[in-house]
């Protein structure tokens, strides 16, 4: 619960470490593995989402979409802000080049209105 607060008190991307530095000095002793272990639970669960980003970093987002409904995420390079959308031409994609598609993953990135 702490870390899903952090998430919607801060409203933007976080880094596992960004997570870890305040509930650290809230509970004391925490583990960063203990971090990334939650984070990736919480994404599992569709609570939160994973945002690819160019550094190679990990990065996590409140996810605030439905987990059965079908949609993708746009990140504010700029804030990290994460929004949803929906419609996706690949939803249709059943087959590519012999091979069955399972699942897909779309990121968008541009600026939100806040930081424009």
């Amino acid at each position: 619960m702490a870390i899903i607060g952090l998430f919607v008190k801060e409203n933007r991307i976080l880094t596992p470490e960004e997570v870890w530095v305040p509930l650290r000095r809230k509970f004391g002793r925490l583990g960063l593995p203990s971090v990334y272990r939650n984070l990736d639970t919480l994404a599992g669960c569709h609570i939160l989402t994973q945002v690819h980003q160019f550094d190679n970093k990990r990065y996590y987002a409140l996810c605030h979409a439905r987990h059965d409904h079908h949609h993708h995420h746009i990140v504010c390079t700029s804030c990290g802000k994460v929004g949803e959308f929906e419609g996706c031409a690949l939803e249709s994609v059943r087959r590519v080049d012999g091979f069955k598609v399972l699942r897909h993953f779309v990121q968008l990135e541009g600026i939100c209105a806040d930081c424009q």
